[in-house]
């Protein structure tokens, strides 16, 4: 790989928040290649304790049955093993940034799994140094063997999902008092409309939040003056109301359209007040591809499938498995017609709206049973083929969302994906076009590239964090309500700062160990989130390497697949009997990266993120850039996480704590979790951005009705 190619992908990495492989020289981490004696399957750098030979021999031997079984002197005490060394982590489950549950569901297994498959750990060498202070024994080296290997991903599964059913089991409850609650709420504020001193005490008296009148629930004044003191409120710089992110993404950039300044764990974003006008300039551009190719080479499902192109041409496998196609047509139908009755898409005052993905809980949504019927529940019922489901559905939406569990897919949803990343190409979601393939041939509307590419981005990002504090790599230990109803945010090296409203824009379960004080209902809800590494935490879809080795794509299909496709999948049967997805996502064609995003298709290098290799393939090493890890990304589609989503506007505003992120809304993807830090902001007192477009407006007020705030 020459420089400048070299040089391209590390920007794109650098932007896309994607970590190299070598460590840096204070990193304290080691690289796999350099420590035999660290195991390991997933990417990244492996994490190694610094503990002394004189240090490890004085720490008494320990029977593996102990770190199962604690007994003893060591009852009720968390116990865990990594390389041998045996660690009590109980005063640490509480302070663990992950969150308690996930530290929970490792109790009495070893590390090496879970630090393989969350390379979080191995970034920096904070987790390294937290465990050194915890040795309090070591296991012998047979006891050692037996801990890590077993420990693998199925032990992983069963104990998450041990933590996951109690956790269900509560929110149950607050689901079926949902309704309940929302009718006490709506009196409170129809009170608080006609009485509002009288609307503030009941807001009190209630144990969840009324928007707008609970404590802390109320909008800060904060377009009613300028940063400089100047305007209608006697305000002066020192107490203008402040607003802390704690966590960056794309959800914590929407909340920080009215953040003046913020804190992250990861990174943070705020933005100072021209963000409208900075807004309208992020345009996007239209590749001239279609959104997937796929190769399939399982017996009985033996083709190839643009998913674009409607055409069933020579060895498609819309020919192949036709039958099942037609019955997930029926299916996607169906659940239109019903939603579309629920949600009064048929009411004449409904007539000119655009088919909207913020739709599926409005009006009487909440009552649609396809909110929690699967999707494949539904195409099982009718007579799918499981085969289909497994070749077809699963991967096509795979490369997608990187969850390869979709069983739980509500079947609400199934007409919204048909309009995004449609497996049913039509007029309405996708642009025709013929090529040398058909007369035919797609390009979907909604397959889009940020403006400019990654030179574009890279914007995006900048507008986003000029002209704010901006703090990296912090980790926040504590969000504490004060007496006068500020909130202070302590960091790991002891800074303290009050501010008078802080949202979190970080994955469901970090959020516990922050906000220590959030209260039963807020921590039920915290734990019910179910992500994809909670089903397949060693997934190759956890996974990734970011490479420009074309080869690993079959010859016969490169050439029109590098420049055509945006994401690249095979399916075969492995040796075993199981099915592998292996899924490239093609940056060539998407265009990112300076100085290289304006030139011609067939001169731009070639760029691939590879999921699951499968079997027999291999990445040429040398043209490997680095890795990346998706585990606590993606949130599943699934009953519970709509459960959990709709139940969180019974604490969304408390004590004027707010939460967005892709878990707070029903569904995973960007535009949703940016719209989610939009109503947050909104919520603090911020003006929605973009008044003058009539039906993203539409679906800024979906979303605050989904929301509840």
């Amino acid at each position: 790989m020459d420089d400048d190619t070299r040089g391209y992908l590390d920007e794109v990495m650098e932007y896309l928040g994607l970590k190299r492989t070598s460590p840096g020289p204070d990193d304290g981490v080691v690289n796999e290649e350099d420590d035999d004696e660290c195991v390991g399957g997933g990417p990244g750098n492996r994490v190694v304790v610094p503990l002394d030979d004189e240090t490890v021999d004085s720490l008494p031997i320990l029977p593996l049955s102990i770190v199962r079984s604690p007994e003893g002197e060591y009852k009720g005490r968390l116990l865990v093993s990594h390389g041998g060394i045996v660690y009590d982590v109980t005063e640490f489950a509480d302070n663990h940034p992950g969150g308690k549950d996930l530290l929970m569901t490792s109790v009495g297994l070893d590390l090496g799994h879970f630090f393989d498959n969350y390379t979080v750990h191995g970034n920096t060498d904070k987790a390294a140094t937290w465990l050194a202070g915890m040795a309090i024994g070591r296991l012998t080296e047979e006891d050692a063997i037996i801990a890590r290997n077993g420990t693998d991903s199925v032990m992983h599964v069963e104990r998450r999902h041990f933590w996951l059913s109690k956790a269900r089991r509560r929110v149950v409850f607050v689901a079926a008092t949902l309704p309940m609650w929302m009718t006490v709420r709506s009196c409170v504020r129809f009170v608080g409309w006609l009485v509002p001193s009288l609307g503030r005490m009941l807001a009190r008296l209630v144990p969840v939040v009324v928007p707008g009148l609970s404590q802390g629930a109320e909008p800060l004044l904060v377009n009613d003056y300028n940063t400089d003191g100047e305007g209608s409120g006697m305000i002066s710089d020192e107490n203008v109301p402040t607003v802390a992110i704690i966590g960056g993404g794309i959800a914590g950039c929407g909340t920080a359209v009215a953040a003046t300044i913020g804190i992250s764990g990861d990174s943070l974003r705020g933005t100072c007040r021209d963000f409208r006008q900075r807004a309208r300039s992020i345009g996007t551009s239209e590749m001239d591809g279609p959104s997937r190719a796929a190769a399939r080479k399982v017996p009985g499902a033996v083709g190839t499938l643009w998913a674009a192109d409607p055409t069933p041409y020579d060895g498609s496998l819309r020919n192949v498995l036709k039958k099942d196609f037609e019955i997930y047509e029926k299916v996607v139908r169906f659940s239109d017609k019903v939603c579309n009755l629920f949600t009064f898409r048929w009411a004449p005052w409904r007539r000119n709206d655009t088919p909207s993905m913020y739709d599926a809980h409005t009006n009487l949504g909440l009552l649609n049973p396809l909110n929690v019927v699967p999707l494949y529940s539904l195409y099982k019922l009718m007579g799918g083929s499981e085969l289909w489901w497994q070749v077809v559905f699963t991967p096509h939406y795979t490369a997608s969302f990187l969850v390869d569990e979709l069983r739980p897919f509500p079947a609400v949803f199934g007409p919204l994906i048909e309009a995004q990343i449609p497996l049913l190409p039509n007029e309405e979601n996708t642009r025709s076009f013929a090529s040398s393939r058909s007369d035919k041939d797609c390009n979907i509307t909604t397959c889009q590239t940020w403006k400019d590419a990654g030179k574009g981005i890279r914007e995006v990002f900048r507008m986003l964090t000029e002209d704010i504090d901006l703090r990296e790599n912090t980790r926040i230990l504590n969000v504490e309500v004060l007496p006068n109803g500020k909130k202070r945010i302590r960091d790991e090296y002891d800074n303290v700062m009050d501010v008078d409203r802080v949202v979190f824009a970080c994955p469901a379960n970090a959020v516990g160990n922050i906000h220590k004080r959030a209260g039963w209902l807020a921590n039920t809800i915290f734990s019910t989130l179910v992500y994809a590494d909670d089903h397949h935490p060693d997934s190759g879809h956890m996974h990734a390497v970011i490479h420009s080795d074309g080869s690993v794509i079959d010859e016969r299909y490169r050439d029109d697949c590098l420049k055509r496709a945006s994401n690249i999948v095979e399916i075969t049967e492995k040796s075993d009997g199981t099915i592998n997805i292996e899924n490239q996502y093609n940056f060539g064609v998407q265009t990112p990266g300076p100085g290289v995003y304006d030139l011609p298709l067939d001169e731009k290098p070639v760029m691939l993120i590879s999921h699951a290799l499968g079997e027999g393939k291999s990445i040429n090493e040398k043209l490997v850039v680095g890795t990346a890890n998706h585990a606590r990304a993606h949130p599943l589609y699934s009953g519970w996480n709509v459960m959990a989503m709709l139940s969180l506007r019974l604490v969304q505003g408390r004590d004027g704590i707010y939460y967005c992120s892709n878990w707070t809304t029903p569904g995973n993807c960007h535009d949703m979790s940016f719209l989610s830090g939009l109503v947050c902001a909104h919520a603090i007192g911020a003006k929605y951005p973009f008044e003058g477009d009539r039906e993203a407006k539409k679906d800024f007020h979906r979303l605050r009705d989904l929301m509840g705030i």
